[in-house]
Parts: structure tokens; sequence; C-alpha cells
């Protein structure tokens, strides 16, 4: 019998990669404003370009603020992805590193 692989549950603190597709062009330069994700530009559909931000997020607050800058940039959302969610006790151990 095949094992079932567990899926590391998401939380609301937790660190996890996300994969946010958006409309239009968005410049490697304001890489930093979107909390340092990689990002990919890639062919779009009839309506124009789309650029795909891949990268590790420290938790939801730091999502929200992601998504608030890609709105004052006028660039629609099109998807938001959780890719990989990282287990609580690695994101508590980097919470208590950063705290030091």
């Amino acid at each position: 019998m095949p094992k079932k692989k567990h899926k590391k549950s998401l939380t609301m603190q937790g660190p996890a990669i996300y994969r946010i597709r958006v409309q239009g062009q968005l410049d490697a330069m304001l890489s930093d404003r979107i909390g340092g994700m990689q990002i990919t530009e890639v062919r779009g559909t009839q309506n124009g370009p789309e650029t795909i931000l891949v990268g590790r997020i420290v938790d939801q607050a730091s999502l929200s603020g992601i998504l608030n800058s890609l709105y004052e940039l006028h660039l629609p959302v099109l998807s938001a992805e959780c890719i990989d969610a990282e287990n609580d006790s690695t994101s508590q151990q980097e919470n208590e590193n950063e705290n030091i």
C-alpha cells in the first residue's frame, strides 16, 4: 500500500514559498519592493505579457504587503499559490534566531 505524503500545514505566522502570477510587466529592479521574489516574464494570452513571481515569504502579513505593492503598481493579480509550506519547527527556530 503506497504511503500518503503528509502535506505540511500552512499557518498565518509561518514561512512558505509562493508563486504569484500578474498581468503586465514588472521591472526586476523592483524585486526588493516585493520581498526579493524571483521575477520571470512570460508570454501572456491575448491580454498581453504576464509576470511570475516566486519566492519565500516569511508570513501571511508579508504576503499581504506584497499583494498590496502589486495593487499599487496597477498589476492585476491572476493567481497566488502556496507551493510549499515550511514546517512549524523550522519557522519557529528561524524566528528565534532573528530575535537574537
